[in-house]
């Protein structure tokens, strides 16, 4: 059986949009203590109004924690 271990312990965080799975933003270099923070409905409004101030932007967005794993 293969050991997989992750290459470094800090996360991406990936807003996609639900009906494409095109990646919106992603924010790197997070914690597993920190992540948390951004899955509030307020901080997930406004990060989507800074980025895309003006533009028109999907109604469904998925917020997804990123860890990559690579075998030994």
């Amino acid at each position: 059986m293969k050991k997989y271990t992750k290459n470094t312990p800090r996360l991406t965080v990936k807003f996609i949009n639900s009906d494409t799975e095109e990646e919106l933003i992603s924010i790197n270099d997070r914690t597993w203590m920190n992540v948390g923070e951004i899955f509030s409905d307020h901080i997930v409004s406004t990060i989507i109004d800074q980025e895309f101030k003006g533009k028109e932007i999907t109604n469904n967005i998925m917020v997804l924690v990123v860890g990559e794993y690579s075998s030994q």
